[in-house]
């Protein structure tokens, strides 16, 4: 009867053991399955972070190309003598001037006429500020020292110095295809900004030879 009691208890030991082992074992699996399933995860979660930054440059490069092909496109853009940009550029190969040589030109603002000399430099055409301020209706301010020529009309303003390719206009420093300059004791601009910043566009009228201002 003792052997039989020690035998059973041996049994039961043995399966204890077993048990314990056999829990440990599973519990051991499944903290490596975990643990592989985490590094998957990580590893997962790295290539999507790959990936991200993979399209994150390309939409980097696709937005500078961009970038570079409309700078490109702003550079090749046409330049006129009667239209004003507002760009640093001139392309004086581009420009077909209505003439070729200092003269007095017919020009016609509504109701108003006059003859104004104009003055054809690097493919712009450059006249009298007071000139074509006084033919539009607004005023002008010249300061011989300074060589600053001021006009004004209906709350615009330009400020013009020669010598200079740039203007301010209503305050804001805006640039001109080409240098203002000193002629006969006055300044020439080019005659696209004097229209323009004074609300009016300058066309050639082929058939009279001369200079049409529209109000824009």
């Amino acid at each position: 009867m003792n052997r039989w009691k020690r035998f059973m208890m041996l049994v039961a030991g043995l399966f204890l053991v077993f048990s314990i082992a056999t829990t440990v074992v599973a519990e051991h699996d499944e903290n490596e399955h975990e643990k592989f399933e985490f590094h998957q995860k990580d590893h997962d979660e790295d290539d999507e972070d790959d990936e991200d930054d993979e399209n994150e440059e390309a939409d980097s490069r696709d937005w500078l190309q961009e970038q570079q092909q409309k700078q490109t496109v702003n550079l090749q853009q046409t330049e006129y003598w009667n239209i004003w940009s507002r760009e640093p550029r001139n392309n004086p190969a581009n420009h077909n001037l209505p003439i070729q040589t200092p003269d007095e030109i017919p020009a016609i603002a509504g109701n108003n006429q006059a003859n104004v000399y104009a003055i054809p430099q690097n493919g712009q055409l450059l006249v009298a500020g007071e000139a074509i301020a006084e033919l539009l209706g607004g005023e002008s301010v010249l300061y011989p020292e300074s060589k600053i020529c001021v006009l004004s009309r209906q709350g615009r303003e330009l400020i013009v110095k020669a010598g200079s390719n740039a203007v301010y206009e209503n305050k804001m420093k805006t640039p001109m295809p080409v240098q203002a300059a000193v002629y006969e004791n006055t300044v020439y601009i080019p005659i696209s900004v004097a229209a323009n910043a004074l609300g009016y566009r300058v066309v050639w009228d082929a058939t009279n030879n001369a200079l049409i201002f529209q109000s824009i």
